[in-house]
């Protein structure tokens, strides 16, 4: 085998110290790539963790008070549901609210309210704590004060108030609503909502009839108010509290036939014209035929059925100094 000329050994020997550079290279690039992976510290993932009812006993209400302030939301919202619970299961704390509903002072009232919402909405049901003479007393006080803390709207047909009222009447109306869907309004009856508070609402009109034409026509309408307005005429009890306080003419019914607006109570149209009598409550009949009766010669009227559907563009002016009022609102009909 002949030798490799002087050339040759040279191009042999450039070939092998390429090949050893490129092989040094990427086993130095390996080890740097291993080395830089084994510095990083992985983040270990912790184990979940939940507050036993024993961590939560021993929670004293320093701390609690101090877990308020946190700037984290999820210690906010965990110490504010202990809190919660905690004046659910005692029966003093729960007294003590119902203390602060009741009282005149419009601050104490406030207070009262704002925390007794502030624990319906975290909590579990806890309606059942104010189904109680003292619960329905405390709230219906409360609305009878409410009744001179502020100016209030005149019933409009058009639109419903339930936003520009004052928010102590409104968390009363709120809580007393749903204490009468679930359990009746026996309790609102006994309380003397009805005279206390619906029988001193502006139902508006210049005498007595249309003052009641206005609280009937409410009955119709879907709005909050309603809510508790319709039950309590569907009640027998406080039907004739509602005819005491002159908010529903005396024998309603036979005033209705006697008036010759329906030849029957069952040949009155729902509301809305969707259905006919047989379904529904006999009372919403009898609003519905009422209001109808008594409202036809003004809806005959061509021009006011113009008005009432234009498009209305409104401003509202209040420097947040006092409650929002229907007086606060400028209507411009176009």
């Amino acid at each position: 085998m002949s030798a490799l000329s002087p050339a040759g050994q040279d191009r042999l020997l450039m070939f092998g110290l390429g090949i050893t550079a490129c092989a040094v290279v990427g086993l130095m690039r390996h080890l740097l790539v291993q080395y830089r992976d084994d510095a990083i510290e992985k983040p270990v993932r912790g184990k979940p963790q939940y507050i036993t009812q024993e961590v939560e006993d021993s929670l004293k209400l320093g701390t609690l008070a101090k877990l308020l302030k946190s700037t984290s939301h999820g210690i906010q919202d965990t110490a504010s549901t202990i809190i919660c619970e905690r004046a659910v299961h005692d029966g003093s704390t729960m007294d003590v609210l119902l203390w602060y509903i009741a009282q005149p002072d419009y601050e104490l009232r406030e207070q009262g309210i704002r925390a007794l919402v502030h624990i319906m909405s975290t909590c579990s049901p806890i309606l059942h704590l104010l189904n109680t003479p003292k619960g329905y007393s405390a709230l219906v006080t409360s609305l009878q004060y409410s009744v001179d803390d502020y100016e209030h709207n005149v019933y409009d047909p058009d639109w419903d108030n339930w936003e520009l009222r004052d928010m102590c009447e409104r968390g009363c109306l709120m809580i007393l609503g749903q204490l009468s869907d679930q359990y009746g309004v026996k309790g609102l009856v006994r309380a003397g909502f009805i005279e206390k508070w619906l029988a001193k609402e502006p139902w508006g009109g210049r005498n007595e009839d249309e003052r009641q034409l206005a609280f009937m026509d409410s009955l119709a309408k879907d709005t909050r108010l309603a809510d508790i307005a319709m039950p309590l005429f569907r009640d027998e009890a406080a039907r004739l509290r509602l005819e005491a306080t002159r908010l529903l003419p005396p024998r309603l019914e036979e005033q209705i036939q006697d008036a010759g607006h329906v030849s029957s109570v069952k040949d009155v149209r729902m509301v809305g014209g969707e259905g006919t009598s047989g379904e529904g409550e006999e009372g919403d009949h009898l609003v519905q035929a009422f209001v109808e009766g008594l409202r036809r010669p003004r809806d005959s009227s061509v021009e006011e059925a113009v008005v009432r559907q234009r498009h209305r563009e409104a401003m509202v002016l209040n420097d947040g100094s006092r409650p929002l009022g229907r007086a606060d609102i400028i209507e411009r009909q176009r």
